[in-house]
């Protein structure tokens, strides 16, 4: 899901949670997960050119994530960073990405919650924080700033209004930067057991590359509903009108199906929506969607798919269409260890280099393996509150 759809549904998600808030159990837990990551990668295409060239790499990713969840607030946040070694001199590096992220909620009261989620992406390949799109383009550094506060407060039984504001920052070697703000306002009703009905007026501005005091801005007001139609299923549609400065009246719209079980898996989205892409003059339209499914054969083992196509119409008039299919099987013996293995196959028509657009069609095939260690160590501490707590002695 995109990053601006992905912030879009969180925010209704937590009016969601707000409505149905319960008592929170009188426990804390307090967790920390240090890991590290040793692989090795073959990339058929290293620098997303019409002629590439092929190389290998072996990466170590140490990591630490950490959680503390009490009645009141929940936190978890995580930090990896990689180096690898390549047959091409250019691509060994020390510090090849770094990634961190912080998500936050808080229950200051029974009626509201209050949230931040930050995160930060420092890469030589810009493609990895292209997610939302899978936009391929040439290697060179860039990072990715993104916060987002945000509440839900329940003012009623089944009805909560839901406020949010993301920040969004990038920025590529020799191709300046992009910015996004958003601000988003909701109202969500609980109709039945099942369905959800919700309201949201969502504004965006862009600021030009050149210039932080121009840019563009667009409105847009959708109606979405949340349907869970079986134990296992739920599908959600968010839809309406949008106007921009910069392209008129356009759709918003954001749809998804989601099915799972112990021994199944499955999600499908579509996207129609408007964003900012490294390398590229934007604000873009994005229309796509995308399909994943999760095998789970034990226990221990598991083959997911996951399937993507994103078009983006530049403001310039180009289109650059990605195509992406991702296999992964993981296998987890007990314990720690965790084995993986990969491939990965881009197929994009038309390519942006140093902010020129060419018609070129681009191929790449990723294969990879990959082994991680990652020990848990956790406590529990009961509150004074808790029966259990005052029979060891435990006081205020």
């Amino acid at each position: 899901m995109g990053t601006m759809n992905r912030a879009a549904v969180t925010t209704i998600f937590a009016a969601a949670g707000a409505l149905c808030a319960a008592g929170a159990a009188a426990q804390s837990h307090i967790e920390a997960v240090p890991s590290v990551t040793v692989g090795s990668i073959y990339d058929d295409n290293l620098f997303a050119q019409q002629q590439g060239d092929a190389g290998h790499m072996l990466t170590v990713r140490p990591g630490l994530g950490a959680a503390i969840d009490t009645p009141r607030l929940n936190l978890t946040s995580l930090f990896t960073f990689d180096s690898q070694h390549s047959n091409h001199a250019d691509l060994t590096m020390i510090d090849a990405r770094r990634h961190g992220d912080a998500n936050m909620k808080y229950r200051s009261t029974d009626m509201t919650t209050l949230g931040l989620m930050a995160q930060y992406d420092r890469t030589e390949t810009p493609g990895e924080i292209n997610l939302g799109t899978g936009i391929l383009s040439d290697r060179r550094q860039a990072q990715r700033w993104e916060v987002s506060p945000n509440f839900a407060h329940r003012f009623l039984p089944h009805t909560a209004i839901t406020g949010a504001y993301d920040y969004t920052a990038e920025s590529l070697v020799d191709n300046g930067t992009g910015r996004m703000q958003v601000v988003r306002a909701g109202i969500s009703q609980i109709a039945n057991a099942r369905s959800t009905y919700s309201g949201l007026l969502q504004e965006r501005h862009f600021a030009d590359p050149t210039d932080a005091t121009i840019g563009s801005d667009s409105l847009a007001m959708l109606g979405g509903w949340d349907h869970q139609f079986s134990p296992a299923g739920r599908v959600s549609l968010y839809a309406g009108p949008r106007i921009s400065s910069y392209r008129g009246l356009q759709p918003e719209i954001n749809a998804g199906l989601t099915h799972d079980t112990p021994r199944f898996k499955a999600g499908l989205e579509y996207n129609h929506t408007e964003t900012i892409v490294l390398g590229i003059r934007g604000p873009v339209v994005l229309n796509g969607g995308g399909a994943r499914f999760t095998f789970p054969f034990r226990r221990t083992t598991e083959i997911s798919s996951h399937s993507a196509v994103n078009a983006i119409d530049t403001l310039d008039g180009h289109r650059l269409t990605n195509y992406r299919q991702t296999f992964i099987a993981s296998w987890t013996p007990g314990g720690m260890y965790t084995f993986n293995a990969s491939y990965g196959i881009d197929y994009q028509q038309g390519n942006v280099r140093r902010g020129i657009y060419t018609s070129t069609d681009v191929w790449r095939h990723i294969f990879g393996v990959s082994v991680t260690v990652a020990p848990r160590y956790s406590r529990s501490i009961k509150e004074p509150d808790d029966p259990a707590a005052r029979a060891k002695g435990v006081s205020k």
